[in-house]
């Protein structure tokens, strides 16, 4: 949530910066007489710095089942490049799997990261998540993730290397 609200902040602000943005948003929601239920949007903006696209479905069949994905992607007029997507779905049965993608790259630098959850019908769960970032200025690379298990708790592990490939302390890039 935290980022979605990100996301249309930098594309509000993008807008108020830019002389008539063409900006275009379609949904449209389909409701079935068994309580499934249908929607999907998209909006797209083309201006003079920015150029975005978001777009997502979801579906329920009434039962308890339910789906949903997510996407967006965004090129700044500085060639800066990004993109995001997610993935839900949970079943009848209350198992549950999420994902969620994204990453950007410019002449600062790039960075991408992923995190995944799963949660069995029997209450199972466990979930990841991964972070990767190089700064152009340096080379340097920070290489995060964090691993939960329920029952066993968290567990993380960081690193950094320079262009070379050699081990840095994190954080001394700066």
């Amino acid at each position: 949530m935290q980022r979605l609200l990100s996301f249309t902040v930098l594309v509000a602000a993008s807008l108020a910066a830019q002389a008539q943005p063409a900006v275009d948003v379609s949904r449209s929601t389909r409701q079935g007489v068994d309580g499934s239920l249908a929607a999907r949007g998209a909006t797209q903006f083309n201006g003079s710095q920015l150029d975005a696209v978001r777009r997502g479905n979801a579906v329920s069949d009434g039962q308890g089942n339910a789906a949903a994905r997510r996407g967006g992607a965004f090129t700044t007029a500085d060639g800066t490049q990004g993109q995001r997507s997610t993935q839900y779905r949970r079943s009848d049965d209350g198992s549950v799997d999420a994902s969620r993608n994204g990453s950007v790259s410019g002449d600062k630098g790039s960075a991408e990261g992923s995190r995944s959850f799963e949660r069995s019908a029997d209450g199972e769960a466990s979930g990841q998540r991964s972070t990767t970032a190089t700064r152009a200025e340096t080379g340097v690379t920070y290489e995060g993730s964090t691993t939960y298990t329920k029952g066993s708790g968290f567990s993380r592990s960081a690193s950094c290397v320079d262009a070379s490939g050699a081990t840095v302390t994190c954080g001394s890039a700066r």
